[in-house]
């Protein structure tokens, strides 16, 4: 789930490494540029991580993101949880 001010938007997770991620672009996306974001990474139902993110580049079906600094271990949990997925995505 993407965060923008107050409002979310349900996206998926195209690619994955510790310095961003590439995920699908929401139907409704806001038109204006969008700076920064917060993506919550929903990966069971106990585990959600939340990461603050950049927006560097926006495409016509994705967007890409970069990992705000600062958040080192939120950012290792995400890599380790998310380990464990990778193989239910083929």
């Amino acid at each position: 789930m993407l965060i923008v001010g107050d409002d979310g938007f349900l996206s998926e997770v195209w690619d994955l490494s510790a310095g961003g991620a590439r995920l699908g672009k929401p139907k409704k996306w806001p038109t204006t540029a969008i700076d920064q974001l917060r993506v919550y990474f929903m990966l069971d139902q106990d585990t959600v991580i939340g990461v603050a993110a950049r927006v560097v580049r926006s495409a016509p079906d994705h967007i890409g993101v970069m990992f705000l600094s600062g958040q080192e271990q939120r950012i290792e949990a995400l890599m380790y949880e998310a380990r464990f997925l990778e193989g239910d995505n083929n």
